[in-house]
Order: structure tokens, then C-alpha cells, then sequence
């Protein structure tokens, strides 16, 4: 008797999930482990606080989270570095030494990141935008970057000559301190194309220069877009970066900010979804939970 035909086949392209701010653990195929913007910061930090200072409460409020650690990571054979303020590199020194990976940094910082932490210098990977890299396990091209400058917007600006240069930026998320980890990462931010053996396309986008970077990557139409959702972005303009990247997924980055507000990413992203679906886009927008593995597939299903 033949065989019965197959209802369905799946292939896993990659895993990955999301574990702070702009932390996303990747599963890259043949086993290797990508990390990007390695960072989490434990609320156990302020117990025992009675008092807390305003740059404490803030850190309690936007970036602590629990049920997480620095050793509940798989690997990290990859450190991918968007830029490298606190809360955006503050387990690169943790993971290094467990794993013993390359850092792949913005490379006007690399040696600080390598100092602060005290990574040695020959595992720094100085990254330079305009270039690709060809890593035994994906292709990476590096496109220009800015660091949002809201705060610069709104007249919170601190010149060189300040007496907390050396503090104020870095301080906070058990970053060694004096270091110029602050200033360094306001300056030179960084975006990628990631592109795995199997050829699925990751689009990382951060900061403020969103519209600039679609010109660079305008051609290449990636299957999976990580992309920061600032606060101040509507459900409309979500769903548009989505269509304008031409990319078929999108997931957010250093959406942790909504909980300054209490806003309802559930609620948020359903709505990006029916914006999509109404304009007849198969693009789809995805918050993924914190710490679960996703798997992201191609997959043949028969119609029942």
C-alpha cells in the first residue's frame, strides 16, 4: 500500500526570542547563537530600597524585569552591537566570558566596550558602515545609524565639558564606572542585514533614521524586520515601515518604553494587524512574549 500523501511540511529557517529592550537571542541555522544588544537588569536589584533616585525609579520602571537571568542564556557566538549604551550592552562582559564569542561593535567604540568590560581586545570585531562581513554563519552589511535624540529635542542636552560626562549615560545597570559608554553610544549607532546560511534576510533597524535606512536596504526585502517602535509611533506609521521595508514580518525593538505609559502592546500590535489586513498588505506585525522561543518557518498546509 503507497504511502498517504502529506497534509502539511514545515521548515525551520531560525528560532529565536526576545529578552529586553533591543535583546533578542537568535538560533541561527547549524546551531550558533547571535545575540544583539546583550541586556537585562533584575528587579531583585531594588529590594531593600525604601528610597529610590530618579534615575533608579526609572530603571525600575521602563527596564527591570524578573523570571530571567544572564545564565538562562543557549550561547552567544555572535555579540551584535547596535550601539552600546548601559541598557544595550550591560551582559556583554557576563556573556563573553561564558561563551567566548566575537563582539561585533560600532568600531569608534570598540575598544572602550572592550576596556569596560574587560573583554580582550583580539575578540572585538570593529564594524564600519558602507561594509559586509562574511562570518562562517551569516553575512552581515552594515548601513549608518542615529540614536533618537529626543532628549536633545527637548533641551536635555549635557556638553563634553559637564561634570557627569563621564557618569551620566553610563551610570546605572552595574556599568563600571568613570567610562564613555554614554556619550560613545548617543554618537555612533549602527543598523544591519542579516542574512543566514539558508537565506532568510533579518532587518535591524534602530533609532531615529528609519526613512534614511529603507533607502539603503531598499532592494533587499528581508523576510523579518526587528525595528524600533518609539513611543511616539501610531499603529498607522508601524504598519506603514513595515510596507515601505517590503518585509513580511515585523517585531518590535525597545518597546519596554510602553511601560512608562502602561500602554497595551497586545492591543497596540492587533491594531497594526487589522491596519495591515484592511489595506489587503499579508505583512504582519508580532510582540512576542518575553524570553519564549519563536520559530520562524516555511511551511506547505492543505486547505481543509
Amino acid at each position: 500500500m503507497a504511502e498517504p500523501y502529506l497534509s502539511q511540511i514545515t521548515s525551520e529557517a531560525l528560532a529565536l526570542r526576545w529578552i529586553s529592550v533591543q535583546c533578542y537571542e537568535i538560533r541561527l541555522p547549524g546551531g550558533k547563537v547571535l545575540v544583539t544588544d546583550p541586556f537585562y537588569w533584575d528587579m531583585s536589584h531594588f529590594d531593600g530600597l525604601t528610597e529610590l533616585t530618579k534615575n533608579q525609579q526609572m530603571e525600575k520602571t521602563v527596564y527591570a524585569q524578573s523570571g530571567f537571568s544572564a545564565d538562562d542564556f543557549t550561547g552567544a557566538d555572535y555579540i551584535l552591537l547596535n550601539h552600546v549604551h548601559g541598557d544595550h550592552s550591560n551582559l556583554v562582559g557576563e556573556l563573553w566570558n561564558r561563551f567566548y564569542g566575537r563582539v561585533l561593535v560600532p568600531a569608534e567604540c570598540a575598544a572602550e566596550v572592550a576596556r569596560v568590560y574587560d573583554i580582550p581586545y583580539a575578540a572585538m570585531y570593529p564594524l564600519y558602515p558602507g561594509n559586509t562581513y562574511y562570518f562562517e554563519d551569516f553575512t552581515l552589511k552594515v548601513y549608518p545609524g542615529a540614536h533618537d535624540n529626543r532628549a536633545f529635542r527637548e533641551g536635555r542636552f549635557q556638553r563634553p565639558s559637564a561634570a557627569g560626562a563621564l557618569y551620566d549615560g553610563s551610570e546605572g545597570f552595574g556599568i563600571p564606572c568613570p567610562c564613555q559608554l554614554g556619550p560613545l553610544g548617543s554618537m555612533y549607532n549602527l543598523n544591519y542585514l542579516i542574512e543566514t546560511k539558508n537565506n532568510v534576510r533579518i532587518d535591524f533597524s534602530a533609532g531615529r533614521d528609519f526613512e534614511e535606512h529603507v533607502q539603503h536596504v531598499k532592494t533587499e526585502r528581508p523576510n523579518l524586520m526587528l525595528c524600533h517602535r518609539i513611543r511616539s509611533y501610531t499603529a498607522a506609521h508601524y504598519a506603514d515601515m513595515v510596507e515601505e521595508m517590503g518585509a513580511q514580518l515585523i517585531l518590535p525593538l525597545h518597546h519596554n518604553n510602553a511601560r512608562a505609559s502602561g500602554e497595551d502592546l497586545n492591543a497596540y500590535f492587533r491594531e497594526v494587524n487589522e491596519i495591515l489586513a484592511e489595506r489587503g498588505s499579508t505583512a504582519r506585525a508580532f510582540n512576542p512574549e518575553p524570553y519564549r522561543w519563536y520559530q520562524l518557518c516555511t511551511s506547505l498546509i492543505a486547505e481543509a
